[in-house]
């Protein structure tokens, strides 16, 4: 098992920010102090206003002082517009961006894969994931474009959206495949 970057990014801000709380020893003195409530040597109240007093005020100095994790990493430049490259996390998963929001033209982005990971993706990589959305072919004379969306990937064809069943790579999505999967959407849709 291995830890996701947005669980990577959550480990190293609580550890940065609230040591004492991820602390090995927090949760032994913690479960040392519930015996006490429980055997009645000491008020539960207490312990809380213990706790939660410095911690309060942690937490208001971290909202007010911490920069926001996200876990940036270069990888490059785009060899078109020679602008950087780089992986991070952003508001809906990993990503990748082409050019930074200081840039006069809106920075490009495309969501990692699954199995990708921010640490290890390479720049040849990181790349291909703009390649989407990507043109596959006609079905019924309209067209179909395979992309990544929010909810993971999917094809677009004349408005209405298909989603790819798991393990399908959107990259390697033919022509005879995506009108397979409409057609096969198609048919649920019409049994309902």
């Amino acid at each position: 098992m291995f830890p996701t970057d947005i669980g990577v990014v959550v480990n190293d801000f609580l550890v940065e920010h609230f040591n004492g709380i991820v602390d090995f020893h927090f949760t032994a003195n913690v479960e040392k102090e519930f015996d006490d409530i429980a055997h009645g040597l000491t008020e539960w109240t207490k312990m809380l206003h213990d706790f939660y007093g410095p911690f309060h005020s942690e937490v208001e100095d971290t909202l007010v002082n911490a920069d926001r994790a996200n876990n940036e990493r270069e990888l490059g430049v785009d060899p078109v517009s020679g602008k950087p490259v780089s992986v991070r996390i952003g508001k809906f998963g990993p990503l990748v961006q082409i050019g930074s929001p200081d840039d006069e033209e809106k920075p490009r982005f495309a969501s990692l894969r699954k199995g990708q990971m921010i640490e290890t993706i390479t720049f040849e990589d990181a790349m291909e994931l703009f390649k989407l959305p990507k043109k596959v072919g006609l079905f019924e004379d309209k067209e179909m474009t395979v992309a990544v969306g929010r909810f993971g990937p999917y094809i677009r064809h004349n408005s209405a959206f298909y989603s790819l069943p798991k393990g399908v790579d959107p990259l390697d999505v033919t022509e005879e495949e995506a009108i397979q999967i409409i057609k096969t959407n198609v048919r649920k849709i019409s049994k309902k």
